[in-house]
């Protein structure tokens, strides 16, 4: 016999939203408990275990390949640094944040009772979502930082008074998201993990609306910095067109990178308001930009790998001959020495001072790509075609 015609089938009655009775602490109050609140606790510890886990993976798997492919001199640049501490912290907190589903705080009689005694139960999951907190601070301190350094490289061939008011302005945006990405934290950690017994409904609803102001600020510091990455790649790209270098490289590949670093934070974060899982899937904000800015680097490089830069038809100017090769440009990047050529057209120090910028570095996620073909007209009347490696940090 089916099992479906066991039960006689009630249509005006709703089995999904029925109230059931649960015993108090004291063994003698009964008090309603409702199917639909166990049925969306369910929901959202299955959908936290999907999502957190979803980045545990794939943080832990781009952790392994980034190690397993970067050169050794590369590893000690200030970039690489910050994009794997931002890795490392996000797979402590995925981890942590899966942990979480087996606390107190997750259990439906003390969630639905909003009752958590005191001892080592609600200790050890107050615990747990404090340390989640802070490294959520920390994550954000990491990419903040990483981007920061990477403005300050790819502002390197402007003027020194505009370098110095992007530099001045994206620092003060990156401190106001971090300080109030403290303060939430702080407030969150105070009152609804370890006032968890005494939060009121004033506060919870201050916390919503810190919460939701907090990704407003960070979605926009992150499209601040990827809109400066993208337009400086984008005029360099529109010169190498001018001088008809079309193909697709390791240039192209960060411009494409920054459009997507600039729009997919900002699709997550619009669907965090209109799904019931708002505060997991908006999550996956920061979990795309410290991906993206490890895998821009991986790909420009195995661009580069593969095609050499082309140069400009020799009928659109006139080569000058070549002294030695210049590789002082990797005292702009941090590192002492390099070991990639660059393959540049030398004309001495003193014409290289008159002969308008020198480099035209663009560094968007975690590469550092040097200047490529740039044509400068000297006090002479000489065109100078001057080519540059790409290479990076």
């Amino acid at each position: 016999m089916d099992p479906a015609q066991l039960w006689h089938t009630n249509s005006s009655f709703d089995p999904l939203s029925q109230v059931f009775v649960l015993v108090a602490p004291d063994g003698v109050t009964a008090l309603p408990a409702y199917m639909e609140e166990l049925l969306l606790l369910q929901s959202i510890a299955t959908t936290q275990g999907i999502i957190y886990g979803i980045q545990g993976g794939l943080v832990g798997l781009l952790l392994v390949i980034l190690m397993l492919m970067t050169k050794q001199d590369k590893r000690r640049s200030a970039v690489f640094i910050l994009n794997i501490l931002a890795l490392l912290l996000l797979f402590a907190r995925n981890i942590l944040a899966c942990t979480e589903l087996h606390s107190i705080f997750y259990n439906y009689y003390n969630w639905q009772l909003h009752y958590y005694p005191l001892g080592g139960e609600l200790r050890s999951a107050q615990n747990l979502s404090i340390a989640a907190e802070i490294f959520n601070f920390l994550i954000n301190a990491a990419i903040y930082s990483s981007l920061l350094l990477q403005v300050h490289i790819v502002c390197c061939t402007i003027s020194r008074k505009a370098k110095l008011s992007i530099i001045l302005i994206s620092s003060a945006v990156a401190l106001v998201a971090l300080a109030l990405r403290l303060y939430l934290a702080v407030f969150n950690i105070r009152y609804s993990i370890i006032g968890v017994n005494t939060l009121t409904i004033q506060q919870n609803a201050y916390l919503t609306h810190l919460a939701s102001i907090n990704n407003i600020i960070s979605v926009i510091t992150i499209a601040l910095f990827s809109m400066i990455f993208v337009i400086k790649l984008a005029f360099a790209i529109h010169l190498r067109r001018k001088l008809n270098m079309k193909q697709f490289g390791p240039m192209q590949i960060i411009f494409v990178m920054g459009c997507q670093t600039l729009f997919v934070p900002l699709i997550f974060a619009i669907i965090t308001y209109y799904t019931s899982v708002g505060a997991q899937i908006n999550s996956f904000v920061p979990t795309v930009v410290a991906v993206f800015l490890p895998l821009s680097g991986m790909w420009a490089s195995a661009s580069t790998g593969k095609d050499k830069l082309a140069r400009p038809d020799k009928r659109q100017h006139r080569a000058i001959p070549v002294g030695a090769t210049d590789l002082s440009s990797a005292k702009a990047y941090g590192s002492a020495k390099s070991a990639d050529t660059a393959d540049s057209t030398l004309i001495g120090d003193d014409d290289i001072e008159h002969a308008g910028d020198k480099y035209l570095a663009s560094a968007a996620h975690g590469r550092a790509v040097e200047a490529d073909l740039e044509m400068q007209q000297l006090n002479s009347g000489v065109v100078v075609d001057r080519t540059y490696s790409v290479r990076s940090d």
